[in-house]
């Protein structure tokens, strides 16, 4: 175990022997030799939000596409000072990222010479693959008539998410995997009709549950495990359940308020489970995790193993200091999935292996280092085509240039983001004033005020005296002033489920949600029934009781 103290907070941290293995496993072997990165200078949390800061995973703009001129939707403003391409242009062979290749010039550090290529090779407006009808979406595949839809996969018919998976007519979730005619829900897999569940599974025609496994026609419940029809966490009688519910419809904004409300003030004194997860977890630490095993301070990852400080990963094994990413063998990537084998300080960049400080490097590129908007290459430095004989003498050169002034075995700093501070992920989970994002070497735009419409209209408390004409409607979020509006597909989804009409616009209601993930930051703390330690994402001074897996279970039943 070696101390290091970060060279940008002074924070000492711990790099462990594991840790060091991983590195030296991972570090580049050229003609035989191998080149040590160098241990991380930074905390892991310093690590993870310099890499977030280049993800904009949902602020879309409308913008013209500099290659075809047509309108388009894309992550880049306007005025961004690079190329913009569409999704169909950029993927055209109508232009050649090579072009615009450079020679290195050891008399000027790596890092600003990669931001002038940055700045000149054209850029893929959205991530979206193989989707149909769905242009609004952004880090998405296999999607079906989706709408603002982020983070997602194999989706249909599904509006307003993000980190949704193979689900159909779903709307306003949070990690929401294998379910249907879900609504507001967080972390919970194989729903149907339910509405308002957190961290539950296999549940059916519920509302407002907590860690609630098989369950069918329950409301306003928390740890029930094979239960059908029960209120406040008292088994009913069907009559009784059916009687409540039609007494009290969620169809009226008043009735739905006053439940979640309720709800949310119910579930304080519910006992917590230390870590949120589902299925096999085994021998790890971190939250919002399913199925891993090896995984140390990982969260929001499905099907991982031996990874270390990885967030938001499928299918992801043996990486380390990783963000949304799948596949395997990485170290300091963002956005890479699938990940190219043994990648290392890359973003954006798809399939192949051995890549080095790429940014949006696709379709099985290989043995390339400082690339950009590269498509199927091989033996590329700042885009210029070598022969292998050339790139391998040339590269260890330019590690050795790179060590001597600090910058070999870093991610890509915050300035060289192609986004702001605000605008990334970042904001979510390390959110920072302007002074302050400044201060640390991040972008930071300042975005005209818009001026929003006052509503013109009432909205109708219950959904069955709301017709059609609400999607004509300009509506106005009782929080934010911000417009927005209900689309048809929308509305529709609240007549077959019974919900109505909301008062929040889209963004809010997601940081409504976003507020139940917590930091990724584990803390010490200690099971309030027996004492035992643990790591946890609840903070000391949280106010939610945590429990041991073996004593959570002994109080659910």
């Amino acid at each position: 175990m070696t101390q290091v103290t970060s060279k940008k907070s002074g924070i000492t941290f711990e790099v462990s022997d594991k840790d060091k293995k991983f590195i030296e496993n991972i570090s580049p072997v050229i003609n035989g030799k191998k080149f040590e990165i160098p241990l991380p200078t930074t905390t892991p949390d310093e690590r993870q939000q310099r890499r977030l800061a280049h993800r904009n995973e949902r602020n879309l703009y409308k913008r013209k596409c500099d290659g075809t001129g047509k309108d388009i939707i894309s992550t880049y403003r306007a005025e961004a000072p690079f190329p913009v391409y569409s999704i169909q242009h950029w993927w055209s062979d109508k232009w050649n990222a090579k072009d615009y290749a450079q020679d290195f010039d050891f008399s000027r550090p790596f890092f600003e010479q990669f931001a002038e290529l940055q700045k000149k090779v054209p850029r893929l407006g959205v991530l979206q693959e193989q989707n149909e009808n769905s242009d609004y979406t952004n880090c998405a595949t296999n999607l079906k008539d989706c709408y603002l839809l982020f983070s997602s996969d194999y989706n249909r018919s599904c509006y307003y998410g993000v980190w949704i998976q193979r689900s159909n007519d779903c709307l306003d979730n949070l990690l929401l995997d294998d379910s249907e005619l879900a609504y507001d829900c967080i972390f919970s897999k194989k729903l149907y009709n339910c509405k308002t569940c957190m961290y539950s599974s296999l549940c059916s025609d519920s509302a407002f549950l907590l860690d609630c496994k098989n369950c069918t026609n329950c409301f306003m419940c928390f740890g029930l495990r094979n239960q059908e029809y029960c209120l406040f966490n008292k088994k009913v009688t069907k009559e009784e359940y059916e009687d409540y519910m039609k007494k009290y419809p969620l169809t009226s904004r008043t009735n739905y308020d006053y439940f979640k409300n309720h709800f949310l003030e119910f579930i304080k004194d519910a006992p917590y489970l230390y870590m949120r997860r589902n299925g096999r977890i085994e021998n790890s630490t971190g939250d919002f995790l399913t199925d891993v095993e090896n995984c140390e301070e990982c969260f929001e990852a499905t099907e991982a193993k031996d990874c270390k400080y990885v967030q938001g990963a499928f299918q992801v094994k043996d990486a380390m200091d990783c963000c949304y990413v799948n596949n395997e063998f990485g170290y300091e990537n963002c956005e890479c999935f699938p990940m190219p084998f043994g990648a290392k300080f890359c973003v954006n960049c798809y399939s192949g292996s051995d890549l080095m400080y790429c940014d949006s490097c696709m379709n099985n590129c290989r043995d390339c280092f400082g690339c950009v908007g590269l498509k199927q290459s091989q033996y590329c430095i700042l885009n210029k085509q070598y022969t292998k004989e050339e790139y391998e003498e040339l590269l260890p050169k330019i590690i050795e240039h790179m060590k001597n002034d600090g910058s070999f075995g870093e991610f890509f700093p915050g300035n060289l983001s192609p986004y702001s501070y605000q605008e990334s992920v970042a904001m979510d989970f390390f959110p920072l004033t302007k002074e302050r994002a400044i201060a640390s070497g991040f972008k930071w735009e300042e975005v005209d005020d818009k001026q929003y419409v006052p509503q013109s209209i009432a909205v109708a408390d219950d959904l069955k005296d709301i017709d059609d004409s609400i999607c004509s409607q300009v509506l106005s979020c009782i929080e934010t002033g911000k417009n927005f509006r209900i689309i048809p597909q929308e509305l529709a989804f609240y007549k077959k489920v019974g919900l109505p009409i909301p008062n929040l616009c889209p963004e809010t209601r997601h940081q409504e949600r976003a507020k139940f993930r917590n930091s990724r930051h584990l803390y010490d703390r200690t099971c309030s029934a027996s004492g035992v330690a643990l790591k946890s994402t609840y903070a000391p001074d949280r106010p939610e009781k945590v429990y041991s897996e073996e004593e959570y279970l002994k109080l659910i039943g």
